[in-house]
């Protein structure tokens, strides 16, 4: 926001919402990747838990957020998942109309409550993740009305059912257990272990020679 005070006296002011998306930045990477981990099935790419050093870091870049709301609940994961117990959310979030992304941040004044808006337009009910993206269908709903989002698809019944598996391999091409999924043992952390002349192990394993 730096140049705003310099450039008002041509007129040009913050966007709209610029205030939520400041307060935001402090929940939106946490959030994101707690979604990510979560709906593994669902997704092109591997996740994994952050590491001790790597939750860290983390508390120190967001002081006023990460430790309060979100590294209790990496630990969690992180001990389940080292006790075979690595978790999945078996359903599929909800998406917004505008955005198409999965409505799972959380209001601006209240990390613990989802950000959700909904409208009625010409008898069916629209889905947001934000004041925003609600605001952009209002002002030309017939852009967004029609927009295919999979998620719902999938729920409608329009993908062969609600096998969520199934869907993505058939529909979005992935391949179960090689492109998605846990990270650690994957296709590519084994070929990054391999780039980097190391053993398959945790994340970053050493092999003998390293320790040696």
């Amino acid at each position: 926001g730096a140049l705003f005070k310099d450039l008002e006296r041509y007129g040009i002011r913050p966007p709209k919402y610029q205030d939520v998306a400041n307060d935001a930045k402090n929940h939106v990477s946490h959030q994101a990747w707690a979604t990510f981990y979560q709906y593994g099935h669902a997704t092109n790419f591997h996740t994994w838990m952050p590491e001790k050093d790597e939750l860290d870091w983390l508390s120190r870049k967001y002081p006023e957020t990460f430790d309060k709301y979100y590294r209790s609940r990496f630990e969690y994961w992180a001990k389940e998942h080292a006790e075979g117990r690595r978790f999945y959310n078996n359903t599929l979030p909800q998406l917004c109309q505008v955005c198409q992304i999965p409505t799972i941040f959380t209001e601006k004044d209240d990390p613990t409550a989802l950000s959700h808006r909904q409208i009625v337009h010409e008898g069916e009910r629209y889905h947001f993740c934000s004041d925003g993206c609600c605001d952009i269908f209002k002002n030309e709903p017939e852009k967004y009305v029609q927009a295919w989002l999979p998620v719902h698809q999938i729920y409608q019944g329009n993908c062969e059912g609600g096998d969520v598996e199934t869907v993505v391999s058939k529909y979005y091409h992935i391949n179960i257990g090689e492109d998605n999924f846990e990270y650690i043992g994957s296709p590519d952390h084994k070929r990054w272990l391999s780039i980097k002349g190391k053993q398959t192990g945790g994340k970053e394993s050493s092999s003998s020679q390293d320790a040696a």
